[in-house]
Order: structure tokens, then sequence, then C-alpha cells
């Protein structure tokens, strides 16, 4: 009987001996965690690389911190091309923030990569990336109400540090800032580009200066701008009406209060057609010194411009049936 009474004491007395180191390792302090957080940030330029234990411990409860963790995939035999253009960007937010004065601790950046994380991806049931979560503090000063993390979305956000850092701030409460490093190719390749065209203006200048100065020129412009307004494609532009209507075909929409965005293309190109005629009838016709040919220009001419308001007036009734309007008094 005393044997078995010292068996139990000694069994009682490993577990008790036990359980506390393996609860300890299981919920690390919150200090140790804020302490291997530091540590990692400052030797991978404010990165901490996770696999999948780091990943639940510091994702685990309690938080007195925020961290942003990004799932990857950066094996080249799995060539996921949006994560190797996100993971730059990321970067560049993480190293930003930590050279910002701000307090550190408030945010941490973590990113886990498929290889060291086999086990989180199927535990999230994750089957893309990348894949980037927030998790808000759960105690302390910045604690939110909602603890759960807040998944971004690169489908409406996009890829670029800029969005992640407007992303981050809002969670937050302060500014996450981007300082991208300069370009000097691309102000080289500006600066370039702006003296070769400078220097080719110049030598154009001449040919320039008679466009501009040239009365024909203005001219069709301005009545290309004027054709194109009083068609409608500005009520075009604001209202973005279908072009035609694919079940049958129609070019024209009934009704004065609707349009087709085909139709202001026709009635520009009538427009255009009235307008050439007139302007030869008034310039060329004139200087024609054969009388014959002179008659023939004129006959012709006027059958151009008025075969164009038959067929502008037919569509305006197709329009409305009643026009032309009549006032009666």
């Amino acid at each position: 009987m005393e044997k078995v009474f010292v068996f139990l004491f000694i069994l009682i007395f490993s577990f008790s001996c036990l359980l506390p180191s393996r609860v300890s390792a299981a919920k690390p302090s919150l200090e140790t965690k804020i302490h291997k957080l530091n540590e990692a940030t400052r030797k991978n330029q404010g990165v901490v690389e996770l696999d999948s234990s780091l990943y639940d411990e510091f994702t685990s409860k309690p938080r007195n911190y925020s961290i942003a963790i990004l799932l990857t995939a950066l094996d080249p035999q799995i060539n996921c091309v949006p994560c190797k253009e996100f993971d730059p960007e990321f970067r560049l937010v993480a190293k930003d923030w930590l050279g910002s004065g701000n307090v550190p601790s408030r945010l941490y950046f973590g990113v886990l990569d498929f290889k060291n994380g086999r086990e989180i991806y199927a535990k999230l049931n994750l089957n893309n990336a990348p894949t980037l979560f927030y998790f808000p503090p759960t105690t302390g000063q910045y604690a939110k109400e909602i603890s759960e993390p807040d998944r971004y979305d690169f489908n409406r956000r996009g890829f670029d540090a800029e969005s992640l850092a407007s992303f981050l701030s809002h969670h937050l409460g302060t500014q996450v800032p981007v300082n991208r490093p300069l370009n000097y190719f691309g102000i080289f390749i500006t600066i370039f580009f702006t003296l070769a065209g400078l220097a080719f203006l110049k030598s154009m200048y001449p040919i320039v200066q008679n466009l501009i100065q040239n009365k024909s020129v203005w001219t069709t412009f301005s009545l290309i701008t004027i054709f194109i307004m009083i068609s409608g494609h500005m009520w075009n532009h604001i209202r973005s009406p279908p072009y035609i209507i694919p079940q049958n075909g129609k070019i024209i929409a009934p009704g004065f209060s609707s349009q087709l965005g085909i139709e202001s293309q026709i009635v520009a190109i009538l427009y255009g057609s009235c307008a050439f005629s007139v302007v030869t009838l008034i310039i060329s016709v004139p200087k024609i010194e054969d009388k014959t040919k002179q008659r023939f220009g004129v006959y012709f001419w006027m059958g151009i411009l008025v075969a164009t308001f038959s067929v502008l007036f037919a569509l305006f009734r197709q329009k409305n049936s009643g026009y032309p309007f009549r006032l009666f008094i």
C-alpha cells in the first residue's frame, strides 16, 4: 500500500513540474513576444521572417501591438508573379515605418512564405497568394473592440506601397510613410526627352509657326469642334449610352430625350458635309473660270447640300414624327 502512495506522489510531483514549463512554452509572455519581434525587426530592416510556429505565437492573444502579416510564395518553382511584384512594396513600407520615428512596437511586419508555413495555409484554407492580414491589438492603449484580423483587398486596393500604407494608416490612426528612393534613370530619361523635344520644336519652329498662323488650319479645327459638340458628343460623354441596340441593330433611338452613341457620329458627318458644300460654293466654285464647269459645280454641290439636308430631316423624323415643329398663332 505504501508503495502505491509513493508511486502516486512521484507521478503527481512529476506532472506538477512539467505542466508549468509546457504552458509557458505554449503561451509565451507578452514581453517575450515583443522582445522577439524587436530583435527580428532590427535584424531584417523592419520585416520579421516567420514560420508556422512563429505565426501562431505572434498572432495569439494577448497582443498590445499591431502586426501585418504577408502570406506569400516566392519559390521560383511556384512562379507567383503577384507575390514577386508585391514583396518589395511590402518591405518598403516596413523599412520606412522602422525609420519613421514612430513607436516600433505599435506595428510589426511579418512575412510567411509558403515553404515555411504549409500548415498555416492549410489551417486558413488558403489556395492563393499573396494574402495579407492585419491583426489589431487586443489589449493596451490601442486595443480595438474587434480583435479579428482584417484582410487586405488586393483587387480593390492594388499592389503598390502607397495603397498598403493608406490601409494601415486607417487602422492605426497615424500616418504610415512611404518614401521611395529617387529613380535616377527615370529622371535622366525625362530630362533627355524634354531636351530632345525642345530641340525638335526649335528646328521645326518655322513650320509650326506657319501652322499656328494659318487661318485654314484654325477654321478646320474650329468647325470640327463645333460639329462634335452640336452633334451630341457631350451628351454621350455625360450619359454613356450604348453605341447601338444589339438586339435589332437600331442606330436611332426614338425620342429627343434619348440617344445612341452612333447617332452623334452620323449627325456630325452630315453637318460636316453640309458645311463643306456651303464653303465650296462660296470659295471654290466662284474661282472656276470655265462657265460650264462652274455651273456644273453649282448644281453638284447644291445637290450634295440638298441630299444631306434630306437625310438629316429623315433622321430627325425618326426621332420624332412631328419634326420640323411648327408654331401656330
